[in-house]
């Protein structure tokens, strides 16, 4: 009796799961640009799978937020507005400092040698010069704030804007080497003063952290064309 390869896919299922993944992280390493149309005849081609699972791919990143349908024009990465940035960074930034404080509360040394590792990851990708590499360790390293916060209500609140999250992270970080080694910087700073429980310091590097994307970002955003 022959044995299925560890390679072959069983179900039309898992290969919609593989191509929600793989586009997924295509749009957050920035492999699109904002706003891109989606063909399905084109994204069949690329992945080399036909368009049904491409078609559930896009209907999941949908709600996820990253793919816009809009009625008899087709599919499109999300093209967020500069109040849609505003929200997700209030958001974020309420999120993540709690996520962190309940980390800290019931983790705390695995927390923190789970970002010291992120950190060091971050600073091998910076020195190599490796732009994606940093940009999905830096995902990596807020992602952490929830890992080890012991609330699912929180989690999962937090999954449904990470992608947006870390693709407008990687609109502002990706181009700009000034901003990766400002950006690890402050990195290694937040993880020093959770390491001191220096909350005074945390919340103020929080603030500066993400208040620094917000304004990059809306500095991106009012100097690209007009949407139609």
């Amino acid at each position: 009796m022959e044995t299925a390869t560890p390679l072959r896919i069983a179900h039309p299922q898992a290969l919609a799961t593989l191509v929600t993944e793989r586009l997924r992280q295509a749009i957050i390493d920035g492999e699109f640009h904002l706003g891109e149309s989606l063909s399905e005849d084109r994204l069949a081609v690329l992945f080399g799978v036909s368009r049904s699972p491409v078609r559930e791919a896009l209907k999941t990143l949908e709600f996820a937020g990253l793919v816009e349908v809009r009625p008899k024009r087709g599919s499109f990465i999300f093209d967020p507005s500069i109040e849609d940035v505003e929200e997700l960074c209030e958001f974020r930034l309420i999120a993540e400092t709690q996520a962190c404080i309940l980390s800290m509360r019931r983790a705390p040394d695995a927390f923190l040698t789970t970002l010291d590792s992120i950190v060091d990851a971050m600073q091998a990708a910076l020195e190599s010069g490796d732009d994606r590499g940093y940009g999905r360790a830096d995902t990596a390293y807020h992602k952490c704030f929830f890992g080890y916060c012991g609330n699912r209500l929180v989690q999962d609140a937090y999954q449904l804007a990470e992608a947006r999250i870390a693709t407008i992270r990687t609109l502002l970080t990706a181009p700009n080497k000034e901003q990766r080694e400002l950006s690890f910087s402050e990195h290694r700073m937040i993880a020093e003063s959770l390491r001191r429980r220096d909350w005074p310091r945390f919340n103020e590097l929080m603030a500066e952290h993400v208040g620094r994307t917000l304004r990059g970002v809306r500095t991106i955003l009012s100097v690209a064309p007009s949407k139609e």
